[in-house]
């Protein structure tokens, strides 16, 4: 079992469910980052695109998790 892949699909795995756990908190935060940065952006557009990465980052964690464990 390779445990630096172990880690990383850990961490995907928690990213991808906060993303999905709380979307409202998250949509926050990248507002109050925004505005920090003095990004111009219009971050109403882009609201519902959390979900969708939340998901690509369960996959890429399961992908890990599969690689860690086959090795």
């Amino acid at each position: 079992m390779d445990v630096i892949f172990f880690i990383r699909s850990l961490i995907f795995l928690v990213a991808g469910l906060v993303v999905i756990l709380f979307p409202e908190k998250v949509y926050k935060f990248q507002v109050y980052i925004l505005k920090k940065l003095h990004i111009k952006y219009n971050i109403t557009k882009h609201k519902d695109g959390n979900k969708n990465i939340g998901i690509v980052f369960i996959i890429i964690s399961v992908l890990l998790f599969v690689y860690a464990i086959s090795k």
